[in-house]
Protein backbone atom coordinates (compact mmCIF):
# COMPACT_ATOMS: atom_id res chain seq x y z
CA UNK A 1 0.00 0.00 0.00
CA UNK A 2 1.43 3.44 -0.93
CA UNK A 3 2.48 5.52 2.08
CA UNK A 4 0.33 8.52 1.12
CA UNK A 5 -3.00 6.63 1.51
CA UNK A 6 -4.35 6.98 5.03
CA UNK A 7 -6.95 5.07 6.97
CA UNK A 8 -9.29 8.04 6.62
CA UNK A 9 -8.96 7.83 2.82
CA UNK A 10 -9.90 4.15 2.88
CA UNK A 11 -12.90 4.87 5.13
CA UNK A 12 -14.17 7.60 2.79
CA UNK A 13 -13.76 5.30 -0.22
CA UNK A 14 -15.70 2.53 1.52
CA UNK A 15 -18.49 4.92 2.45
CA UNK A 16 -18.68 6.13 -1.16
CA UNK A 17 -18.91 2.57 -2.48
CA UNK A 18 -21.64 1.78 0.03
CA UNK A 19 -23.61 4.88 -0.98
CA UNK A 20 -23.35 3.88 -4.65
CA UNK A 21 -24.54 0.34 -3.90
CA UNK A 22 -27.45 1.63 -1.80
CA UNK A 23 -28.48 3.96 -4.62
CA UNK A 24 -28.35 1.14 -7.16
CA UNK A 25 -30.51 -1.11 -4.98
CA UNK A 26 -33.01 1.70 -4.45
CA UNK A 27 -33.29 2.32 -8.20
CA UNK A 28 -33.75 -1.40 -8.84
CA UNK A 29 -36.52 -1.56 -6.22
CA UNK A 30 -38.25 1.40 -7.85
CA UNK A 31 -38.10 -0.30 -11.27
CA UNK A 32 -39.48 -3.57 -9.88
CA UNK A 33 -42.29 -1.74 -8.08
CA UNK A 34 -43.13 0.09 -11.29
CA UNK A 35 -43.29 -3.16 -13.26
CA UNK A 36 -45.42 -4.83 -10.60
CA UNK A 37 -47.87 -1.93 -10.64
CA UNK A 38 -48.05 -2.30 -14.41
CA UNK A 39 -48.70 -6.05 -14.11
CA UNK A 40 -45.46 -7.26 -15.68
CA UNK A 41 -42.50 -9.36 -14.69
CA UNK A 42 -38.96 -9.13 -15.96
CA UNK A 43 -36.16 -11.51 -16.66
CA UNK A 44 -33.06 -11.58 -18.84
CA UNK A 45 -32.06 -13.90 -21.64
CA UNK A 46 -28.61 -15.44 -21.80
CA UNK A 47 -27.61 -12.65 -24.16
CA UNK A 48 -28.44 -10.08 -21.47
CA UNK A 49 -31.43 -8.52 -23.25
CA UNK A 50 -34.28 -7.66 -20.90
CA UNK A 51 -37.60 -9.34 -21.63
CA UNK A 52 -40.89 -7.92 -20.30
CA UNK A 53 -43.72 -10.42 -19.94
CA UNK A 54 -47.18 -8.89 -19.63
CA UNK A 55 -49.39 -10.39 -16.98
CA UNK A 56 -52.55 -12.13 -18.21
CA UNK A 57 -55.72 -10.14 -17.83
CA UNK A 58 -57.15 -10.92 -14.41
CA UNK A 59 -54.21 -12.96 -13.16
CA UNK A 60 -50.52 -12.87 -12.32
CA UNK A 61 -47.74 -13.59 -14.77
CA UNK A 62 -46.17 -17.02 -14.60
CA UNK A 63 -42.69 -17.24 -13.10
CA UNK A 64 -40.36 -15.58 -15.57
CA UNK A 65 -43.18 -15.24 -18.09
CA UNK A 66 -42.44 -18.70 -19.52
CA UNK A 67 -44.90 -21.19 -20.92
CA UNK A 68 -47.28 -18.86 -22.74
CA UNK A 69 -47.39 -15.81 -24.96
CA UNK A 70 -50.06 -13.23 -25.58
CA UNK A 71 -50.99 -11.15 -28.60
CA UNK A 72 -53.99 -9.03 -29.47
CA UNK A 73 -56.53 -10.32 -31.96
CA UNK A 74 -59.56 -8.67 -33.51
CA UNK A 75 -61.71 -9.49 -30.48
CA UNK A 76 -59.22 -9.13 -27.65
CA UNK A 77 -56.20 -10.83 -26.11
CA UNK A 78 -55.27 -14.28 -27.43
CA UNK A 79 -53.14 -16.53 -25.23
CA UNK A 80 -51.07 -19.40 -26.60
CA UNK A 81 -50.02 -21.96 -24.01
CA UNK A 82 -47.28 -24.54 -24.29
CA UNK A 83 -48.08 -28.12 -23.34
CA UNK A 84 -48.20 -28.57 -19.58
CA UNK A 85 -49.07 -24.95 -18.79
CA UNK A 86 -52.46 -24.74 -17.09
CA UNK A 87 -55.01 -22.41 -18.59
CA UNK A 88 -56.51 -21.84 -15.14
CA UNK A 89 -53.16 -20.41 -13.97
CA UNK A 90 -53.00 -18.00 -16.90
CA UNK A 91 -56.63 -16.89 -17.07
CA UNK A 92 -57.89 -17.24 -13.50
CA UNK A 93 -58.86 -14.05 -11.68
CA UNK A 94 -56.88 -12.75 -8.72
CA UNK A 95 -59.43 -14.18 -6.28
CA UNK A 96 -59.10 -17.95 -6.76
CA UNK A 97 -62.20 -20.10 -6.11
CA UNK A 98 -62.38 -21.42 -2.58
CA UNK A 99 -63.07 -24.97 -3.83
CA UNK A 100 -62.02 -26.94 -6.93
CA UNK A 101 -64.30 -27.71 -9.84
CA UNK A 102 -65.23 -31.27 -8.86
CA UNK A 103 -66.33 -30.23 -5.35
CA UNK A 104 -68.33 -27.30 -6.75
CA UNK A 105 -70.06 -29.63 -9.20
CA UNK A 106 -71.01 -32.12 -6.47
CA UNK A 107 -72.37 -29.39 -4.18
CA UNK A 108 -74.25 -27.68 -7.01
CA UNK A 109 -75.91 -30.96 -8.00
CA UNK A 110 -76.66 -32.41 -4.57
CA UNK A 111 -77.72 -29.13 -3.03
CA UNK A 112 -78.45 -28.79 0.66
CA UNK A 113 -77.89 -32.51 1.26
CA UNK A 114 -74.23 -32.21 0.27
CA UNK A 115 -72.01 -33.28 3.19
CA UNK A 116 -69.10 -31.12 1.99
CA UNK A 117 -69.98 -28.08 4.11
CA UNK A 118 -67.32 -25.78 2.64
CA UNK A 119 -68.41 -26.57 -0.90
CA UNK A 120 -72.11 -26.29 -0.01
CA UNK A 121 -71.59 -22.89 1.64
CA UNK A 122 -69.54 -21.63 -1.31
CA UNK A 123 -72.18 -22.73 -3.82
CA UNK A 124 -74.95 -21.22 -1.71
CA UNK A 125 -73.13 -17.90 -1.56
CA UNK A 126 -72.70 -17.87 -5.34
CA UNK A 127 -76.37 -18.88 -5.76
CA UNK A 128 -75.50 -21.98 -7.81
CA UNK A 129 -77.51 -24.54 -5.82
CA UNK A 130 -79.98 -26.50 -7.95
CA UNK A 131 -83.56 -25.50 -7.47
CA UNK A 132 -84.90 -24.26 -10.77
CA UNK A 133 -86.25 -26.26 -13.67
CA UNK A 134 -83.54 -25.50 -16.19
CA UNK A 135 -80.49 -26.50 -14.12
CA UNK A 136 -77.04 -24.98 -13.67
CA UNK A 137 -74.20 -23.79 -15.89
CA UNK A 138 -70.51 -23.97 -15.10
CA UNK A 139 -69.41 -20.55 -13.77
CA UNK A 140 -66.84 -18.64 -15.80
CA UNK A 141 -64.27 -18.92 -13.01
CA UNK A 142 -64.07 -22.71 -13.57
CA UNK A 143 -63.90 -22.75 -17.38
CA UNK A 144 -60.11 -22.70 -17.48
CA UNK A 145 -60.00 -25.68 -15.10
CA UNK A 146 -62.56 -27.55 -17.21
CA UNK A 147 -60.45 -27.05 -20.36
CA UNK A 148 -57.35 -28.12 -18.42
CA UNK A 149 -59.16 -31.35 -17.50
CA UNK A 150 -59.76 -32.01 -21.19
CA UNK A 151 -56.15 -31.27 -22.09
CA UNK A 152 -54.83 -33.49 -19.30
CA UNK A 153 -56.60 -36.46 -20.91
CA UNK A 154 -55.36 -35.77 -24.45
CA UNK A 155 -52.50 -37.69 -26.05
CA UNK A 156 -51.77 -34.63 -28.21
CA UNK A 157 -51.20 -32.55 -25.07
CA UNK A 158 -48.81 -35.21 -23.77
CA UNK A 159 -46.94 -35.08 -27.08
CA UNK A 160 -46.43 -31.31 -26.87
CA UNK A 161 -49.38 -29.67 -28.64
CA UNK A 162 -49.89 -25.93 -28.12
CA UNK A 163 -53.27 -24.49 -27.04
CA UNK A 164 -54.60 -21.06 -28.02
CA UNK A 165 -57.63 -19.26 -26.65
CA UNK A 166 -60.16 -18.10 -29.24
CA UNK A 167 -61.77 -14.74 -28.53
CA UNK A 168 -64.24 -15.12 -31.39
CA UNK A 169 -65.77 -17.91 -33.45
CA UNK A 170 -63.11 -17.31 -36.11
CA UNK A 171 -59.47 -16.44 -35.45
CA UNK A 172 -57.09 -15.67 -38.31
CA UNK A 173 -53.65 -17.23 -38.08
CA UNK A 174 -50.74 -18.01 -40.38
CA UNK A 175 -48.92 -21.19 -41.22
CA UNK A 176 -45.64 -22.01 -42.93
CA UNK A 177 -46.53 -23.35 -46.37
CA UNK A 178 -42.91 -23.97 -47.37
CA UNK A 179 -39.44 -22.98 -46.29
CA UNK A 180 -38.03 -20.05 -48.31
CA UNK A 181 -35.28 -20.48 -50.89
CA UNK A 182 -31.75 -19.58 -49.81
CA UNK A 183 -29.09 -18.64 -52.33
CA UNK A 184 -25.71 -16.97 -52.65
CA UNK A 185 -25.65 -13.71 -54.57
CA UNK A 186 -23.11 -11.38 -56.08
CA UNK A 187 -22.79 -7.95 -54.53
CA UNK A 188 -25.64 -5.87 -55.94
CA UNK A 189 -27.25 -8.98 -57.43
CA UNK A 190 -30.90 -9.98 -57.14
CA UNK A 191 -32.15 -12.16 -54.31
CA UNK A 192 -33.49 -15.47 -55.58
CA UNK A 193 -37.28 -15.66 -55.65
CA UNK A 194 -39.26 -18.46 -53.99
CA UNK A 195 -42.85 -19.57 -53.65
CA UNK A 196 -44.94 -17.90 -50.94
CA UNK A 197 -43.66 -19.01 -47.55
CA UNK A 198 -46.59 -18.03 -45.32
CA UNK A 199 -50.31 -18.34 -45.92
CA UNK A 200 -53.40 -17.36 -43.97
CA UNK A 201 -55.48 -19.98 -42.23
CA UNK A 202 -58.48 -19.59 -39.95
CA UNK A 203 -59.35 -21.36 -36.74
CA UNK A 204 -63.13 -21.78 -36.78
CA UNK A 205 -64.64 -23.00 -33.50
CA UNK A 206 -66.58 -26.23 -33.99
CA UNK A 207 -68.77 -27.72 -31.29
CA UNK A 208 -68.36 -31.16 -29.72
CA UNK A 209 -70.65 -32.40 -26.96
CA UNK A 210 -71.54 -35.43 -24.83
CA UNK A 211 -74.74 -36.13 -22.93
CA UNK A 212 -75.48 -38.44 -20.00
CA UNK A 213 -78.18 -39.15 -17.43
CA UNK A 214 -78.25 -40.04 -13.76
CA UNK A 215 -80.96 -40.29 -11.16
CA UNK A 216 -81.42 -37.60 -8.54
CA UNK A 217 -80.95 -40.26 -5.86
CA UNK A 218 -77.56 -41.29 -7.30
CA UNK A 219 -76.36 -37.70 -7.52
CA UNK A 220 -77.43 -37.03 -3.95
CA UNK A 221 -76.19 -40.26 -2.35
CA UNK A 222 -72.76 -40.43 -4.03
CA UNK A 223 -70.40 -37.90 -2.39
CA UNK A 224 -67.90 -38.07 -5.27
CA UNK A 225 -70.45 -37.97 -8.10
CA UNK A 226 -69.19 -34.59 -9.27
CA UNK A 227 -65.65 -35.93 -9.64
CA UNK A 228 -66.89 -39.04 -11.47
CA UNK A 229 -68.98 -36.99 -13.88
CA UNK A 230 -66.10 -34.62 -14.53
CA UNK A 231 -63.65 -37.45 -15.15
CA UNK A 232 -65.84 -39.44 -17.52
CA UNK A 233 -66.81 -36.36 -19.55
CA UNK A 234 -63.15 -35.27 -19.73
CA UNK A 235 -62.02 -38.69 -20.98
CA UNK A 236 -64.59 -39.18 -23.72
CA UNK A 237 -64.40 -35.60 -25.00
CA UNK A 238 -60.59 -35.65 -24.93
CA UNK A 239 -60.53 -38.89 -26.95
CA UNK A 240 -62.77 -37.38 -29.63
CA UNK A 241 -60.83 -34.10 -29.76
CA UNK A 242 -57.62 -36.16 -30.08
CA UNK A 243 -59.19 -38.08 -32.97
CA UNK A 244 -60.00 -35.01 -35.02
CA UNK A 245 -56.62 -33.43 -34.23
CA UNK A 246 -54.94 -36.56 -35.60
CA UNK A 247 -57.20 -37.83 -38.41
CA UNK A 248 -60.08 -35.32 -38.68
CA UNK A 249 -61.35 -34.82 -42.24
CA UNK A 250 -62.46 -31.19 -42.00
CA UNK A 251 -65.94 -32.27 -43.15
CA UNK A 252 -69.21 -32.99 -41.32
CA UNK A 253 -68.63 -30.21 -38.78
CA UNK A 254 -65.32 -31.67 -37.53
CA UNK A 255 -61.87 -30.00 -37.66
CA UNK A 256 -59.13 -31.09 -40.06
CA UNK A 257 -56.36 -33.09 -38.44
CA UNK A 258 -52.71 -33.77 -39.18
CA UNK A 259 -53.32 -36.72 -41.52
CA UNK A 260 -55.51 -34.73 -43.89
CA UNK A 261 -53.42 -31.55 -43.96
CA UNK A 262 -51.60 -30.93 -47.24
CA UNK A 263 -47.81 -30.73 -47.02
CA UNK A 264 -47.41 -33.38 -44.30
CA UNK A 265 -44.66 -35.94 -44.98
CA UNK A 266 -45.57 -39.53 -45.82
CA UNK A 267 -44.18 -43.05 -45.48
CA UNK A 268 -46.65 -45.32 -47.30
CA UNK A 269 -47.46 -49.05 -47.33
CA UNK A 270 -45.76 -49.91 -44.04
CA UNK A 271 -47.47 -53.28 -43.62
CA UNK A 272 -46.37 -54.93 -40.38
CA UNK A 273 -44.50 -52.17 -38.53
CA UNK A 274 -40.86 -52.49 -37.50
CA UNK A 275 -38.55 -49.90 -35.87
CA UNK A 276 -36.86 -49.16 -39.20
CA UNK A 277 -40.16 -47.67 -40.44
CA UNK A 278 -39.90 -45.04 -37.72
CA UNK A 279 -36.30 -44.30 -38.67
CA UNK A 280 -37.52 -43.73 -42.24
CA UNK A 281 -40.09 -41.34 -40.82
CA UNK A 282 -37.37 -39.49 -38.92
CA UNK A 283 -35.33 -39.24 -42.13
CA UNK A 284 -38.34 -37.60 -43.81
CA UNK A 285 -38.56 -35.06 -40.99
CA UNK A 286 -34.82 -34.35 -41.05
CA UNK A 287 -35.02 -33.72 -44.81
CA UNK A 288 -37.75 -31.18 -43.98
CA UNK A 289 -35.43 -29.29 -41.58
CA UNK A 290 -37.03 -30.58 -38.39
CA UNK A 291 -34.55 -30.70 -35.52
CA UNK A 292 -33.74 -34.29 -34.56
CA UNK A 293 -34.11 -33.54 -30.85
CA UNK A 294 -37.75 -32.58 -31.47
CA UNK A 295 -38.58 -35.04 -34.25
CA UNK A 296 -37.67 -38.17 -32.29
CA UNK A 297 -39.64 -37.46 -29.12
CA UNK A 298 -43.09 -38.90 -29.88
CA UNK A 299 -44.89 -41.37 -32.10
CA UNK A 300 -48.68 -41.57 -31.79
CA UNK A 301 -50.30 -44.82 -32.93
CA UNK A 302 -53.21 -47.16 -32.33
CA UNK A 303 -53.10 -49.70 -29.49
CA UNK A 304 -52.82 -52.49 -32.10
CA UNK A 305 -49.70 -50.92 -33.64
CA UNK A 306 -48.21 -50.34 -30.19
CA UNK A 307 -48.78 -53.98 -29.20
CA UNK A 308 -47.14 -55.21 -32.43
CA UNK A 309 -44.04 -53.08 -31.88
CA UNK A 310 -43.72 -54.05 -28.22
CA UNK A 311 -44.08 -57.75 -29.07
CA UNK A 312 -41.35 -57.95 -31.73
CA UNK A 313 -39.02 -60.90 -31.18
CA UNK A 314 -35.93 -62.32 -32.82
CA UNK A 315 -35.79 -65.81 -34.33
CA UNK A 316 -34.77 -67.25 -30.97
CA UNK A 317 -37.70 -65.62 -29.15
CA UNK A 318 -35.80 -62.73 -27.57
CA UNK A 319 -37.31 -59.21 -27.51
CA UNK A 320 -35.90 -57.00 -30.25
CA UNK A 321 -34.20 -53.91 -28.88
CA UNK A 322 -34.94 -50.57 -30.50
CA UNK A 323 -32.20 -49.03 -32.65
CA UNK A 324 -30.29 -46.23 -30.94
CA UNK A 325 -31.92 -43.61 -33.20
CA UNK A 326 -35.35 -44.20 -31.61
CA UNK A 327 -34.48 -45.65 -28.22
CA UNK A 328 -35.85 -42.56 -26.45
CA UNK A 329 -38.93 -42.12 -28.64
CA UNK A 330 -42.16 -42.36 -26.64
CA UNK A 331 -44.72 -44.66 -28.26
CA UNK A 332 -48.11 -43.13 -27.40
CA UNK A 333 -51.02 -45.53 -28.05
CA UNK A 334 -54.50 -44.08 -28.34
CA UNK A 335 -57.83 -45.44 -29.49
CA UNK A 336 -58.29 -42.10 -31.26
CA UNK A 337 -56.28 -43.56 -34.17
CA UNK A 338 -58.47 -46.22 -35.83
CA UNK A 339 -57.49 -49.60 -37.29
CA UNK A 340 -60.15 -49.65 -40.03
CA UNK A 341 -58.59 -47.27 -42.56
CA UNK A 342 -57.57 -48.02 -46.16
CA UNK A 343 -59.26 -49.95 -48.94
CA UNK A 344 -59.59 -53.11 -46.88
CA UNK A 345 -60.75 -51.28 -43.76
CA UNK A 346 -57.94 -52.95 -41.83
CA UNK A 347 -55.17 -50.35 -41.92
CA UNK A 348 -53.89 -47.83 -39.41
CA UNK A 349 -51.37 -44.99 -39.22
CA UNK A 350 -48.69 -43.61 -36.91
CA UNK A 351 -47.74 -39.94 -36.68
CA UNK A 352 -44.32 -38.54 -35.82
CA UNK A 353 -43.15 -34.95 -35.63
CA UNK A 354 -42.74 -31.78 -33.64
CA UNK A 355 -46.15 -31.54 -32.01
CA UNK A 356 -45.47 -28.00 -30.81
CA UNK A 357 -46.35 -27.06 -34.41
CA UNK A 358 -49.92 -28.25 -33.84
CA UNK A 359 -52.22 -25.65 -32.28
CA UNK A 360 -55.59 -26.41 -30.73
CA UNK A 361 -57.79 -23.33 -30.65
CA UNK A 362 -60.45 -23.41 -27.94
CA UNK A 363 -63.28 -21.10 -27.04
CA UNK A 364 -63.63 -20.36 -23.34
CA UNK A 365 -67.33 -21.20 -23.42
CA UNK A 366 -66.42 -24.88 -22.91
CA UNK A 367 -68.56 -26.05 -20.05
CA UNK A 368 -70.52 -28.64 -18.12
CA UNK A 369 -74.26 -28.17 -17.66
CA UNK A 370 -76.77 -29.97 -15.46
CA UNK A 371 -80.31 -29.79 -16.80
CA UNK A 372 -83.74 -30.59 -15.41
CA UNK A 373 -85.78 -31.47 -18.47
CA UNK A 374 -88.84 -33.66 -19.11
CA UNK A 375 -86.95 -36.67 -17.76
CA UNK A 376 -86.77 -34.96 -14.36
CA UNK A 377 -90.49 -34.38 -14.18
CA UNK A 378 -91.33 -37.96 -15.23
CA UNK A 379 -88.73 -40.09 -13.42
CA UNK A 380 -86.35 -37.76 -11.55
CA UNK A 381 -83.49 -38.14 -14.04
CA UNK A 382 -80.99 -35.34 -14.38
CA UNK A 383 -79.42 -34.62 -17.77
CA UNK A 384 -75.74 -33.69 -17.97
CA UNK A 385 -74.08 -32.11 -21.00
CA UNK A 386 -70.38 -31.48 -21.47
CA UNK A 387 -69.28 -29.46 -24.47
CA UNK A 388 -66.34 -27.64 -25.98
CA UNK A 389 -65.67 -25.55 -29.10
CA UNK A 390 -62.33 -26.25 -30.73
CA UNK A 391 -60.40 -26.27 -34.00
CA UNK A 392 -56.90 -27.32 -35.06
CA UNK A 393 -54.17 -25.63 -37.08
CA UNK A 394 -51.04 -27.40 -38.32
CA UNK A 395 -48.67 -24.47 -38.10
CA UNK A 396 -45.96 -26.12 -40.22
CA UNK A 397 -47.12 -29.24 -42.10
CA UNK A 398 -43.56 -30.32 -42.89
CA UNK A 399 -43.00 -30.79 -39.15
CA UNK A 400 -45.04 -34.01 -39.31
CA UNK A 401 -44.88 -37.35 -41.11
CA UNK A 402 -47.62 -39.99 -41.37
CA UNK A 403 -46.70 -43.66 -41.56
CA UNK A 404 -49.68 -45.25 -43.35
CA UNK A 405 -50.80 -48.69 -44.47
CA UNK A 406 -50.04 -50.33 -41.11
CA UNK A 407 -51.82 -53.68 -41.18
CA UNK A 408 -50.95 -55.27 -37.83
Amino acid sequence: MPNNITTADLLRASEGAMDALTGAVTRLDEQLNLMERGGAKSDRTLSGRKMIHPAPQGGPALAGGTGYKMHHGAHGAVYELSAGVKMADVLAPKAQPEIPLDRWLSAALIGERCEDKAARDFVRETKDLTGGTTGILLPEVFQGEWIDNLRANMVLEAAGMATATMTGKTVTASRVAADPTVGWRAEGGAVAESDPTFELRQLVAKSVAVRAQASVELAQDSPDFGAQLLNVFSRVLAAEIDRVGLVGTGASNEPRGIQNTSGVGAVAAVGSPIPQDFITGLQTLLNANVELGRADRNAIMSPRTWATLESLQSADGQPIMRPKAIENMVYRPTKSIPDDLGVGNDESIAILGDFADLVMGVRLEASVEALRLQTYASNLLLEFVGHARVDFLVRRPASFVVLSGITT
